[in-house]
């Protein structure tokens, strides 16, 4: 017997959504790092900009956690039976970093693109464990927008791209806050409407 029906995990999706706020701490903490990026592309070789691109990579997790409460964005306390399902995605994109490795030695100007790519492989999967259309438009947008950029404003590779999925990822913010306030009112509406057919 299944542990959700198709309604129960639609619910429990949005259940769990709501009590993360989304994690937007998280891509407000991604958006402050690829600031960081367009602004050190003024004073970095490509070469030393991939290898603090990629150190600094991993404060955008830590940066997230900071700025959960601030932002009403509890991911770390929301639990649910599918929060396994968004870690184990986040986890998966650590297998590219070979891969990253490869590019900012041999070809560094392709840095900016694999980051960009490989940070969002994980949000479909996310989208889908919290239901959020926004989260997994964000993931083709991304990828189709950074694709754009690096092949069509090659100048622009470590300065515009960067700046453009900052913007994408408070976007996302953004758009995952009005789905959550979207959620909290059909499930007050829900409450008072039975509140009244009791009354």
């Amino acid at each position: 017997m299944p542990l959700f029906d198709a309604a129960q995990l639609r619910e429990e999706k949005h259940r769990y959504f709501v009590a993360a706020g989304g994690g937007i701490a998280l891509p407000v903490a991604g958006a402050i790092y690829w600031i960081g990026l367009a602004i050190a592309s003024n004073y970095l070789s490509p070469n030393d900009w991939a290898f603090w691109a990629a150190v600094f990579s991993g404060a955008i997790f830590p940066l997230g956690v900071l700025l959960q409460k601030p932002l009403a964005s509890p991911f770390l306390k929301a639990k649910s039976p599918l929060s396994g399902a968004g870690l184990m995605a986040v986890a998966a994109i650590n297998f590219l970093w070979p891969l990253h490795m490869v590019v900012f030695y041999a070809a560094p100007s392709a840095a900016p693109l694999t980051l960009a790519l490989g940070m969002t492989l994980h949000w479909p999967v996310i989208g889908w464990a919290y239901g959020s259309r926004v989260t997994i438009a964000h993931g083709f947008v991304r990828a189709a927008v950074v694709s754009a950029i690096w092949f069509m404003l090659p100048e622009g590779r470590f300065d515009i791209l960067p700046v453009a999925v900052a913007t994408l990822y408070l976007l996302a913010a953004v758009g995952m806050r009005w789905e959550i306030s979207r959620l909290r009112r059909k499930k007050e509406g829900v409450i008072q409407s039975a509140a009244e057919a009791l009354a």
